[in-house]
């Protein structure tokens, strides 16, 4: 099944708040000034902004910081709570939560994107692909390194075409993968070629599909459902525990992000300057 969207919608923060959300922010047009770095990083729990010091390029460091601000963003709009009174934590698969609230949260980035959905009482895992690849491996050698993590039915759907459906192929059942297991909150600890995904229809841009269906040791997994968006060069899945109807997703801006950002830790000038030093990308 097919649900049309045009293009991403904006984010409006005079609509009324909802618990389910989907947001997308694009770093690539986004070059944060000290100020901004400054505000951004004094806005997040110490254990984060120290783990995102410890990124060698800016690039990482702005997706991580990007996926923390929405994650707090979610998280006070959905508890009604002050932004400096959120706490997560980190679960025993490093999966951030919540105490005290049944609120479902993931987020994933790649290229310019990071994306969160976030839930009520559902259990929700995202994962965003660029359909381009990247490797310093030949696709064949890439492939062959691979394939041990699909089923053979997916593996005989990947590798037909040319090299760039093959590449789009690939994307699609790795993104459709890893949602999974970030919903699941298992991880890639699990032998992946027992999960089968069969599609029933191919990827088109600005449409949601919600009918790809799930095999787990040859058994069909009906509680699971995958909303799947194309979106310019942009695989998008949400795996979503239970059937419920897609949303698009909303684009929402750095002053979206900090319009109810409290800055919680104190002033770190040389944090600042450590990260405008460094490269963008490698």
């Amino acid at each position: 099944m097919h649900i049309i969207f045009t293009k991403f919608a904006q984010y409006n923060s005079t609509m009324t708040t909802s618990n389910r959300v989907r947001w997308v922010f694009d770093c690539g047009n986004w070059f944060p000034s000290e100020s901004d770095w400054s505000k951004v990083s004094r806005s997040i729990q110490l254990e984060e902004k120290e783990r995102i010091g410890r990124f060698v390029f800016k690039r990482d460091a702005k997706r991580s910081i990007i996926g923390q601000l929405m994650i707090r963003k979610f998280l006070s709009e959905a508890t009604h709570l002050p932004w400096s009174q959120i706490k997560t934590k980190r679960d025993l698969n490093n999966k951030p939560i919540i105490e005290g609230f049944n609120l479902n949260f993931n987020v994933s980035h790649d290229g310019n994107y990071v994306v969160l959905a976030g839930e009520e009482n559902i259990s929700v895992g995202i994962d965003i692909m660029k359909n381009c690849y990247k490797g310093g491996k030949s696709l064949n050698e890439f492939f062959r390194l691979m394939h041990r993590n699909f089923h053979l039915k997916e593996w005989a759907y990947i590798n037909k075409g040319t090299d760039m459906k093959k590449t789009s192929s690939f994307y699609r059942f790795w993104c459709l993968k890893e949602s999974y297991v970030k919903a699941t909150g298992t991880g890639l600890t699990i032998d992946l070629k027992n999960i089968c995904f069969v599609p029933q229809n191919e990827l088109k841009k600005h449409s949601i599909l919600n009918d790809t269906k799930l095999f787990i040791n040859d058994k069909l997994m009906s509680d699971w459902s995958f909303h799947e968006y194309l979106y310019d060069d942009y695989i998008i899945t949400v795996c979503i525990k239970g059937s419920i109807t897609p949303v698009n997703f909303k684009l929402i801006t750095f002053q979206d992000l900090i319009s109810n950002a409290e800055m919680i830790t104190e002033e770190d000038e040389n944090y600042c300057k450590l990260f405008l030093n460094k490269e963008e990308q490698p």
